[in-house]
């Protein structure tokens, strides 16, 4: 749940480090001690601490989260977006938020129904709801839940979609599946924290 914090505070906290460190080691101004130095340098590391974490939480979020497109699993430059994502998905469009993504692509019934046998086979006995404990797994996707689900997306609820779901985590990270396989086509909420 603290992820999104914890890159921004660790570029500021090491950003302020070294003003510091280097501040200290040259004595700027130079009538200064170090000690005194160190004093001013610190206490304004402090200060300002939370408006410099802010601003890089703004400048990083605005390139780690939003819309993106990837033509297969292997392009997706980060771990947290493959969580729960079939190797076999191609022609990718994902929204990437802090706590997880949603996401568009193609995928074979025979892939998804690989990938799906293989996460309950390598994590089911860890999941908080055993296989095929969701109310509504199996079943056709409903338009309201679709489009709640997928809100601000524009994309259009498959008719023929299913929804399966992944492991679920004891604190509610997993992914939803809506699978259309007639025309191969995949919507996925996924959330980890």
């Amino acid at each position: 749940m603290l992820w999104p914090i914890v890159l921004p505070f660790q570029i500021t906290g090491v950003a302020f480090l070294l003003v510091v460190v280097l501040l200290t080691a040259s004595r700027t101004p130079r009538k200064w001690s170090r000690i005194k130095t160190l004093l001013i340098s610190s206490t304004a590391a402090i200060v300002l601490f939370i408006p410099s974490c802010t601003g890089v939480m703004l400048v990083a979020d605005s390139i780690r989260f939003g819309h993106f497109h990837y033509d297969s699993f292997d392009a997706i430059p980060d771990l947290r977006s493959q969580r729960y994502l079939p190797k076999a998905a191609s022609n990718i469009e994902m929204h990437k938020h802090a706590n997880g993504y949603r996401a568009r692509y193609d995928i074979s019934a025979t892939d998804f129904d690989t990938y799906l046998d293989g996460l309950w086979t390598q994590y089911g006995e860890y999941s908080a709801v055993e296989r095929g404990g969701f109310m509504d797994e199996g079943q056709a996707v409903s338009p309201e839940l679709f489009n709640h689900t997928f809100d601000g997306l524009n994309w259009t609820c498959p008719s023929a979609a299913i929804v399966y779901y992944s492991p679920s985590e004891g604190d509610g990270g997993g992914a939803t599946y809506y699978f259309d396989a007639d025309a191969g086509l995949m919507f996925q909420r996924t959330g980890f924290w």
